[in-house]
């Protein structure tokens, strides 16, 4: 299996999410000097105990923010994307922790978000109202100086500009603290923990020591060489900074390389006695791609289609090694190749309409978009709406609206996120996607309307998060999102109530019967609370019309 690089697009559907409800004692991050190990191979990217790269990234409000400019202040800089839902889950802490960190001056938070554009982070800001700095970053620029290679992390410089924690996945406030704290006293923090014990051990068991100069039993170790990094890749996945099992990617990473590059020379010395012929190309792509040396990754997973051009690991490698090379032909090539593999596969067909996307080929994206649409359908059918399934397809339609309005294809796009926002109300209340995707959808639709400003836009969904204050108990709620001009004056105004209902738009702590005007935040999003309230009993909710003017445009949104 090739290593990992970036949580890919099409997993977060499915990544799993750690919850973050803190234990009442939950084991803190242990900040010490890092245990050694004999022949770890260097992580790429920038190192603990040595000085942060320098870096230029672009606020919200359009200022240019540096390194320099959080010089004499302890960095807490958070990489995310509104589309990683470990990131989604994790701000509520960070959100919580910025403003007290940060109430004496002498720690400052940053959000970098390096994979979308401003009008989605900007959206997100608003409705979340986040209290600290967000700001958009290239992947090309930020995200290689910083060798982002998941999502979400974590960086901790202190205030001389020296790097003391580089952390990724979701962080529980305590450890949070713990990370603080090392960056404002000048030390190296190092997570510790059980889990990271455990994966320490596996990399390091003493049965995978290549002793034997017998050809059969070092294809055998290499084999079993291999097993124990792709289950260190799994134990990665068990991370859960809430019940101290945190545990330290970049260390693993390179315990694994240490281990891939013993397997490699041993095989190297065995010659042509390897009965697995593509054993060692496929491990020599794994460690090129590891240590992002692309052309070589290629050299060496071409090698292995040669012997096997069926093997989903090498045409994964190639595709991933392709675009990093920014050649998206190539990677389309073998995207399509693991999709003709796999037809049933919609998360791979999403795979390739992006690839066919970043490659300049818009009609031929979406028609892959399509046929993803189609096999998440047919899912659906076949498993009468089992709730991955569904999710599934909301998530296909999400990213097929993102396409589209990537390519300036309003009308597209909020036809896509308005299927989105049906089938995700179709999944149970409590699923573990049901909120964010609510969320995510009518973010999407905000940031239409703050690219391509020519209106207003509004959009509904069922409530999701606290109520608001003014909120009437027992009623009917919708989350409504209105996005426009900041400084706009927009009345809402609800009709088809059936007779005796009454509509309620909850808003600064005020609720209007009916209808109510408000002024357009500077964000350019306003969220209302949307109440329906029923003569009596709990009926069904009726079918209901929300329309927002402002004199000269108008837009519409039902419930």
């Amino acid at each position: 299996m090739s290593p990992r690089l970036l949580f890919p697009a099409f997993l977060a559907a499915a990544l799993p999410v750690a919850s973050l409800a803190e234990p009442a004692q939950p084991p803190a991050a242990t900040v010490e000097a890092p245990p050694a190990v004999a022949g770890t191979a260097t992580p790429a990217g920038p190192v603990v105990g040595a000085p942060a790269p320098a870096f230029s990234v672009k606020a919200l409000d359009g200022k240019e923010l540096t390194l320099e400019s959080f010089r004499g202040k302890t960095l807490v800089i958070n990489v995310w994307a509104t589309w990683c839902p470990p990131c989604r889950e994790e701000m509520p802490d960070l959100m919580s922790a910025a403003p007290k960190y940060s109430k004496d001056g002498s720690v400052a938070f940053l959000g970098v978000d390096t994979t979308e554009e401003a009008p989605i982070v900007r959206a997100y800001a608003a409705a979340k109202s986040v209290p600290y700095t967000l700001a958009v970053g290239s992947q090309e620029t930020f995200g290689a100086a910083y060798d982002i290679q998941a999502f979400p992390t974590t960086f901790v410089i202190d205030a001389n500009g020296v790097l003391r924690a580089r952390y990724v996945d979701t962080l529980a406030p305590r450890q949070l603290a713990e990370l603080v704290s090392a960056g404002k006293g000048g030390r190296n923090a190092v997570i510790v923990s059980p889990l990271q014990a455990k994966i320490d051990a596996s990399l390091a068991d003493p049965a995978l020591a290549f002793t034997s100069n017998d050809p059969t039993k070092i294809e055998a170790t290499a084999k079993a060489a291999d097993a124990a990094i792709n289950h260190a890749e799994e134990m990665l996945d068990e991370s859960d900074a809430s019940t101290g099992n945190s545990t330290d990617f970049f260390r693993t990473r390179a315990e694994e390389e240490a281990l891939r590059e013993k397997a490699i020379a041993a095989l190297l010395s065995s010659g042509t006695s390897v009965t697995d012929k593509t054993l060692l190309p496929r491990m020599s792509g794994d460690a090129a791609i590891e240590t992002e040396r692309w052309k070589d990754a290629l050299d060496a997973y071409h090698a292995v289609l040669t012997i096997d051009p069926k093997n989903t690991d090498a045409l994964g490698g190639v595709a991933a090694a392709e675009s990093n090379l920014h050649d998206y032909d190539a990677a389309v090539a073998a995207d399509e190749q693991l999709a003709a593999l796999a037809p049933d596969d919609a998360g791979g067909l999403v795979d390739l309409a992006l690839e066919q996307a970043k490659a300049g080929h818009a009609s031929d994206s979406y028609a892959t978009f399509a046929r993803a649409v189609d096999v998440a359908k047919r899912h659906v059918d076949a498993s009468h709406g089992k709730a991955s399934d569904v999710r599934r397809l909301a998530w296909v339609h999400l990213y097929y609206g993102r396409t589209y309005a990537k390519n300036g294809d309003v009308a597209n796009a909020r036809a896509q996120f308005d299927e989105m926002l049906a089938w995700t109300q179709k999944l149970p209340q409590k699923d573990e996607r049901h909120d964010m995707y609510l969320e995510e959808g009518q973010e999407a639709i905000a940031a239409l309307e703050l690219a391509t400003p020519h209106g207003i836009s509004v959009s509904l969904a069922p409530w999701v998060g606290a109520e608001l204050p003014g909120s009437v108990p027992n009623t009917i709620k919708y989350r409504l999102v209105l996005a426009g001009t900041a400084g706009r004056n927009v009345t809402l105004d609800a009709s088809g109530l059936p007779k005796e209902w009454v509509a309620s738009f909850c808003s600064d702590k005020v609720c209007a019967p009916m209808h109510v005007a408000v002024v357009i935040p500077p964000s350019g999003v306003k969220i209302v609370e949307f109440q329906l309230i029923p003569p009596s009993g709990k009926p069904p909710a009726p079918k209901v019309r929300v329309t927002g003017h402002d004199g000269s445009a108008e837009a519409t949104a039902t419930t």
